[in-house]
C-alpha cells in the first residue's frame, strides 16, 4: 500500500470509531496537541490508558473513562451497584471487559497502520 492509501485508510479507521462511539471530541483534544509534541503522542497517551486501565476497571465505583461504549457500561454498572444487584454487576463488569478488549485491538490496529503511513501534515476533526 502507498503512503496515500495508508493514510485513507487511517481516516476512515479513525472515523470509524466515531461512528461506532468508542471515541468522542476528547479524542480530537488529545489529537491537536499531538502537533504541538511528537508525531506519535496520541499513541503514547492511549498506549498508556491501556497499561492503566485494567486498574481503573478493578475500581469502577471510583473511576470513569473517556472512551464512550466503555464510560456508558461504567454508568450502567453504577446504577447496578446502588441498586444492590449483583448479577447484574457481574454482567455488567463482562461488558466493560469487552468493551474494553474490543477497543484496545482497534487501537492497536490503528497505531500500526499509523506507523506505516508515517505522520499526516493536520489533524482531521471528525465530531
Amino acid at each position: 500500500m502507498d503512503i496515500k492509501a495508508l493514510h485513507l485508510k487511517l481516516q476512515e479507521m479513525r472515523q470509524s470509531f466515531f461512528n461506532e462511539g468508542y471515541l468522542n471530541c476528547q479524542y480530537t483534544q488529545i489529537e491537536a496537541l499531538e502537533k504541538d509534541s511528537s508525531p506519535y503522542f496520541i499513541v503514547e497517551i492511549i498506549t498508556l490508558y491501556f497499561r492503566d486501565s485494567p486498574n481503573v476497571i478493578a475500581a469502577l465505583e471510583h473511576e470513569f473513562i473517556g472512551a464512550i461504549k466503555i464510560n456508558n457500561e461504567l454508568e450502567k454498572a453504577n446504577i447496578l451497584l446502588q441498586a444492590g444487584n449483583v448479577e447484574g454487576m457481574k454482567e455488567a463488569v463482562r461488558r466493560i471487559k469487552k468493551e474494553h478488549s474490543e477497543l484496545r485491538a482497534k487501537f492497536e490496529t490503528y497505531f500500526q497502520l499509523m506507523r506505516r503511513a508515517g505522520p499526516t501534515e493536520q489533524a482531521v476533526n471528525s465530531s
